[in-house]
């Protein structure tokens, strides 16, 4: 096994040079040190060139270029694997998803062939940075939203991370990944306000690595079509009135963004949607719901609840004097949102 050191820290956009291609034998692993991570490469039987971690998921052990090389058939293709010489946990050589334990993940790199040169670059790791809350439904949401993120990307780390209440935060989330390896914060918010601009965009600029910070879920038409079916599944009759109920924040631009989900909600069902918070701006949700009664004696007042997930907040939009409230974007009961699921995915891709 020879032991390659290049000590350039690769990022997003820095390919480093590890080995030729005639040093790799097919199917015998080879370590290599890149900007002090130990990598194990493997040469395919089809001429394929893959990289994951050294490090055995289980132990940390650097054995895994020792490994056993194999495929599994998953869903009608050979995939490649790497069997781990220590425990025998099989991983995907292309995804680090492991087979025989869900819950063990192996880091894997980009490779590329240039000039019969080996190149590596590290992968983008996606930090999904939700609020954080004490309630349990919320937290089973929130974080079955980060798993089905998790499921239709499975060669990315998407990792956890929160911006209040619950742990880890998004520095230490950030500064649990592998050193100069970049990533891209996505805030599971559904405005831009102080969270973004502020908690955020400071842990992006005091992590010792590359780091982005996407804009939020909203505005999006989609979240429009989720909070529509949402009014349905609630009981919305025609003749009702709605009332779009967001958090609020001190933030202009947050506000504004609310503002503009109102206006896609109303275009999504083709009638008219009043736009309320239940904090921190106005109107405040139990006057617009108390206007809207005052204006349209005898219909019954709906609220949109524009809310990522249960908590206190969506307790207070449901106890705010309408006839019906929608529930969150996410429960805990329901899988998540296609459309949530894509637009945390587009974020990500936008700023990789």
């Amino acid at each position: 096994m020879t032991l390659l050191d290049r000590l350039a820290p690769a990022t997003a956009t820095t390919w480093v040079p590890v080995c030729a291609v005639g040093d790799l034998e097919p199917l015998w692993g080879e370590a290599a040190l890149v900007g002090g991570v130990q990598l194990a490469l493997f040469l395919l039987p089809d001429g394929r060139v893959r990289a994951v971690s050294n490090l055995d998921p289980a132990t940390g052990a650097a054995v895994l270029s020792r490994g056993i090389v194999g495929s599994r058939l998953v869903d009608g293709v050979q995939r490649p694997t790497i069997a781990s010489p220590l425990h025998k946990d099989v991983f995907d050589l292309e995804t680090g998803a492991c087979f025989t334990r869900a819950e063990l993940h192996l880091a894997t790199w980009q490779v590329r062939e240039s000039d019969g040169t080996i190149e590596v670059a590290q992968r983008t790791a996606l930090v999904a940075a939700s609020h954080g809350t004490s309630d349990d439904d919320g937290r089973r949401a929130v974080a079955a939203l980060v798993e089905a993120v998790r499921r239709a990307n499975p060669a990315l780390d998407v990792l956890d991370s929160f911006v209040d209440v619950q742990q880890p935060d998004v520095p230490a989330t950030l500064g649990s990944l592998e050193p100069g390896r970049p990533a891209v914060v996505v805030p599971l918010l559904l405005s831009a306000g102080y969270h973004v601009h502020v908690d955020l965009a400071e842990a992006a600029a005091e992590a010792e690595r590359p780091v982005r910070v996407s804009g939020a879920l909203g505005p999006d038409p989609r979240l429009a079509r989720v909070l529509a079916r949402r009014l349905h599944e609630a009981g919305l009759d025609d003749g009702d009135r709605v009332v779009l109920a967001a958090a609020g924040s001190s933030d202009a631009g947050a506000v504004a963004d609310c503002w503009t989900t109102g206006r896609l909600l109303a275009a999504e069902l083709g009638r008219e949607v009043s736009t309320s918070f239940i904090s921190a701006a106005e109107p405040r949700i139990a006057e617009a719901v108390a206007a809207e009664r005052a204006a349209h004696p005898g219909a019954r007042v709906v609220v949109a609840t524009y809310l990522l997930a249960p908590g206190y907040f969506a307790g207070l939009a449901a106890s705010a004097g309408a006839d019906l409230a929608s529930a969150p974007l996410l429960t805990a009961v329901d899988p998540p949102a296609r459309e949530l699921v894509d637009i945390v995915s587009e974020l990500f891709g936008r700023n990789a």
